[in-house]
């Protein structure tokens, strides 16, 4: 009675910390979310190792809508340019530079947490893996982190997750410029040099990412197939140029793999 009396309390409290989550002050906003991280985490399946498994009706797992609004904090939150954040327009010194930036580490760090520990579900983590370049400075050791954790629990969907974000990249390059897009243009060339670092992430033992490079690939050709070119079937498909993208992983392929 009591552990449900503990559950129901717990779920009001999450409501209330979502609810804040859209909150006007960007102070409440951010404790709202720090603490929404640290329940789910206390009340993940983690809380039933060691024998414990009397305690699995205070497993608590995020459902959909919370996931997505966890990351869309993230997203406006983390990966913004540091001018954006001067709330008053001037130009604000090192130390509060650098204080705001350890913050905004703190928030990423925080949910990756969640990606890690299986709290949330892996394919949220597409949308940071994609910002591995651009953040580079700011965040890339905290993403590198990530990527080699979420391999280490599943290698396949951490693949699947990786190409994943490489798609949803390309599918924003689409909508800005149009399938008619400059292959040599610095919005492609970045997706392509962010394929050739997520290769590089994988080692070199090729028997020991075999399967989870196959998937990639197997990704990789399903969606650059998947467009039909509208002027019919003797014209390429519209995403055929993701190939392109997909190559940068081809020499972790196996021979037979290859074929």
């Amino acid at each position: 009675e009591d552990l449900l009396r503990l559950k129901k309390q717990m779920r009001v409290f999450c409501q209330i910390c979502q609810h804040y989550l859209t909150n006007v002050n960007t102070a409440v906003k951010e404790q709202a979310f720090t603490i929404l991280c640290d329940v789910l985490m206390i009340f993940s399946h983690q809380i039933m190792t060691g024998g414990r498994d009397m305690l699995e009706p205070l497993v608590y797992t995020p459902d959909s809508s919370l996931q997505s609004e966890l990351l869309s904090f993230i997203l406006d939150h983390v990966f913004i340019d540091q001018d954006d954040d001067n709330n008053n327009g001037q130009q604000d010194d090192e130390a509060s530079k650098i204080e705001a930036l350890h913050k905004r580490r703190n928030l990423l760090a925080a949910f990756c947490k969640l990606i890690v520990y299986t709290v949330v579900e892996m394919n949220t983590a597409a949308d940071i893996f994609k910002q591995y370049m651009k953040y580079y400075n700011d965040y890339g050791d905290i993403i590198k982190e990530t990527m080699s954790k979420t391999r280490q629990i599943d290698k396949i969907q951490c693949a699947k997750t990786l190409i994943l974000s490489l798609q949803q990249l390309f599918n924003e390059m689409i909508q800005e410029n149009g399938y008619n897009f400059d292959r040599s243009s610095p919005t492609f060339s970045g997706i392509k040099e962010l394929a050739r670092r997520f290769a590089l992430t994988f080692g070199l033992d090729q028997l020991k990412t075999r399967e989870a490079i196959a998937m990639l690939h197997k990704d990789g050709i399903e969606f650059a197939f998947k467009e039909p070119n509208p002027q019919g079937e003797s014209h390429p498909p519209l995403n055929l140029a993701f190939l392109d993208i997909l190559s940068e992983f081809s020499s972790k392929l196996l021979r037979q793999d290859k074929r």
